[in-house]
């Protein structure tokens, strides 16, 4: 008698189980927001009338898709379907049917599974919802004395940080990838303790500087104010591996705390204070102006007494003069030279140049 006992208590469980499980569900959940990238869905019982089990979802449930959010049905640990566009869903392809959305076909199949394991479901459907908004305000630091092939000033050493937004653009193959609820900070990591994501951003980054420089030919000075450009070699280097791997690509990107090295900075003040003298000989005069009132100065305050300095004024100011003179001069009536008179770049020995190769400095000037 215990065992018929049983069989019966079995088969009862097992019927009793699956009316319960007859209801249909709702699933619903607000935006995930920033925070949250993976979330499962749970049904919204209606009066407390639907108590069946957790992990069977009914032909014909329904299913709400907020905005900036998609879904994801999963029967038997597969991935059925997947919605991107928001709205309200029935959930039609389920293994488990429902008498209240005119399915019959697999009711009493699992009426009889349930009894083979007494009682007990011998399946998981869930819902989960993914993240489509674009999450904003990621960190990224480390980048200290970063190369920066410079098409104008030669090579450069950077530092700076990253800010960057991503958006998950491929439900499934970023939940393939994580196969549970997670949290942004779960996924990405924190500047502190980086994740994965975030690692990956800062090894490819030396990949889109050099992008920047040799491909697109954008100088240091313009660098930040081209986030585009910066923005389409990032996701050429990462999101083309983040898109293949993780369904998500960078949105958004921006250097911030950009800085030379001390040695980089000079060359470049340099350069530029070359160029302008180059292309404009008052300014030239004007400079060797400053610089005898500089000396005169530091004459005066020279311990071997006025005399001897303001000598060595004299002397500077002939050479100083002489140079510029010569500089204007040359610029004016010498098509060729050895070496260029305002950087010292020596110039080829044929032929006539008008403008210095390395400081474009006019050679002629009319």
């Amino acid at each position: 008698m215990g065992f018929i006992s049983n069989i019966a208590g079995s088969l009862s469980d097992s019927i009793s189980s699956e009316i319960q499980d007859q209801y249909l569900e709702t699933f619903r959940s607000d935006s995930l927001g920033q925070l949250i990238l993976v979330k499962r869905a749970y049904r919204q019982n209606n009066g407390g009338r639907n108590q069946g089990n957790s992990e069977v979802i009914s032909a014909g449930s329904k299913i709400l898709v907020p905005e900036g959010t998609y879904a994801l049905m999963v029967d038997d640990g597969r991935i059925v379907d997947s919605v991107t566009t928001p709205g309200m869903y029935t959930w039609d392809n389920s293994s488990s049917g429902s008498v209240f959305s005119g399915s019959f076909k697999n009711i009493m199949n699992d009426v009889f599974d349930r009894f083979k394991f007494a009682g007990e479901v011998a399946k998981m459907q869930r819902i989960y919802y993914v993240n489509g908004l674009e999450i904003m305000n990621q960190t990224c630091d480390g980048f200290l004395n970063v190369p920066y092939p410079d098409p104008v000033y030669g090579n450069l050493y950077l530092k700076f940080r990253i800010m960057f937004s991503f958006r998950i653009v491929d439900p499934v193959t970023f939940f393939r990838r994580t196969g549970k609820d997670t949290t942004v900070y779960e996924y990405m990591g924190t500047p502190s303790n980086p994740g994965i994501p975030i690692m990956e951003v800062r090894d490819h980054m030396q990949e889109a500087l050099n992008l920047c420089a040799v491909r697109d030919k954008i100088p240091f000075p313009q660098l930040v104010s081209n986030k585009s450009k910066l923005k389409d070699a990032v996701n050429f280097i990462v999101s083309k591996l983040w898109r293949e791997q993780r369904g998500m690509v960078v949105e958004s990107i921006a250097l911030t705390d950009l800085t030379l090295d001390e040695a980089s900075r000079a060359r470049v003040e340099q350069f530029d204070s070359a160029k302008i003298f180059a292309k404009d000989p008052a300014a030239l005069k004007a400079m060797a102006v400053l610089g005898f009132v500089k000396a005169m100065n530091t004459a005066a305050a020279n311990p071997a007494g006025a005399v001897t300095g303001v000598a060595g004024i004299a002397t500077v100011a002939g050479v100083a003069g002489t140079a510029v003179g010569t500089q204007t001069a040359a610029a004016q009536t010498t098509p060729r030279q050895a070496t260029c008179p305002f950087c010292g770049t020596k110039l080829p020995s044929q032929g006539q140049l008008k403008n210095c190769p390395a400081c474009s400095a006019d050679l002629v000037q009319s």
